[in-house]
């Protein structure tokens, strides 16, 4: 094994992180007495054949495509799958392989664990998204109603296997939808993360499998301790209350932007909300917008929809006896979790967002 390669064998999911993943993978797969291969349209164009390509062993029962889009991760397109998979009679000794970003993660986890009470799967994240955060630890779902995430469950796939060799396929708008999750991670847990990265524009970043590696394992590091999300795995949610909300407004209106960028906007009010409940430095606020808003344009937002936009988060999964909850951040890299926020606060905080306010 060479150095650029992270293997974990962490019951019961085991890790391949780095470059060569996809060639290492191929003894595990050979295991399965019958595959199928979930991909959207793009993936099924421009990561399939470079899977084929490095995999020619792997036999594989037939391949079921989906289309592509947050807009698109809902029941109707959970019934095709499932259909497909009855139409090939698979069995639940089969295997669904799930080779894409986080949409396709996240709908193929949730059809595998429903389909026949449950089937093997194996995620291959395609985009940088996917590599650091929805591929790994167990969340499947899809949207419901235009809510994010509304209707899933927690089921681990058999393996994740992380390897960079699909970047290269990357349009920049994903590039920069993954890198919000990258951020996230340096802003509640890593430092060093945060200083290999601060002041960069992403497209500035040159050692990509070391930053992937190293996001990955703190994901990791996080849902071994809490899989199911009751403690510190709450920390992950920092960015996401108000971020989502954002994602889901701009869905509904029809003009659906990435789960990036609507992080970002999210990232930016929550540290805002931060920094007024812990009194972190005014710089390191400064520091973590600038940072951002290198990587992000910001949202085209207006005032008059924060109540559309509070609305949204009181469908949150995290909102508790009609309290919102909160992840936030005690200082730079380090977060909090269930912390209950005055929705005076909230209202503020993206007013700041929308008004590009100076720290005070």
């Amino acid at each position: 094994m060479n150095n650029s390669l992270f293997v974990l064998d962490a019951k019961p999911v085991s890790y391949v992180i780095g470059e060569g993943a996809l060639t290492y993978s191929e003894k595990d797969l050979d295991r399965y007495k019958q595959a199928v291969i979930l991909v959207d349209e793009n993936v099924e164009k421009h990561c399939l054949p470079v899977f084929r390509e490095k995999l020619p062993l792997f036999n594989f029962k037939g391949v079921i495509s989906i289309q592509s889009g947050e807009e698109k991760k809902n029941l109707e397109q959970t019934v095709h799958i499932w259909n497909e998979l009855t139409n090939m009679q698979v069995d639940r000794d089969s295997l669904l392989v799930i080779l894409g970003g986080g949409v396709v993660s996240d709908i193929g986890g949730f059809a595998a664990a429903t389909f026949k009470r449950g089937i093997k799967s194996i995620n291959f994240p395609t985009t940088l998204l996917g590599m650091v955060d929805a591929a790994i630890g167990g969340k499947t779902g899809i949207d419901f109603n235009n809510f994010k995430n509304q209707v899933g469950l927690f089921s681990n796939p058999d393996s994740v296997i992380v390897d960079p060799i699909f970047l290269s396929t990357l349009e920049d708008k994903h590039w920069q939808s993954g890198f919000a999750e990258v951020l996230k991670y340096g802003l509640i847990m890593d430092r060093e993360l945060w200083r290999m990265m601060h002041g960069k524009h992403y497209r500035e970043i040159d050692d990509w499998n070391k930053i992937i590696i190293k996001a990955a394992r703190n994901k990791m590091d996080i849902i071994r301790h809490d899989a199911h999300e009751k403690g510190i795995r709450k920390n992950l949610n920092f960015g996401h209350t108000i971020g989502h909300s954002i994602e889901s407004y701009y869905l509904k209106s029809g003009k659906p932007v990435t789960h990036g960028q609507a992080i970002a906007a999210g990232m930016i009010c929550e540290a805002w909300i931060s920094s007024k409940m812990y009194a972190f430095e005014c710089t390191q606020l400064e520091e973590i917008i600038e940072m951002i808003d290198i990587n992000f344009d910001r949202l085209d937002l207006d005032e008059s929809i924060i109540p559309n936009l509070i609305d949204l988060m009181r469908q949150d999964k995290k909102v508790r006896e009609g309290k919102l909850r909160f992840s936030l951040l005690r200082k730079l890299g380090k977060a909090v979790h269930d912390v209950e926020v005055d929705m005076k606060l909230v209202r503020e905080s993206m007013q700041f967002y929308i008004n590009r306010e100076k720290c005070k």
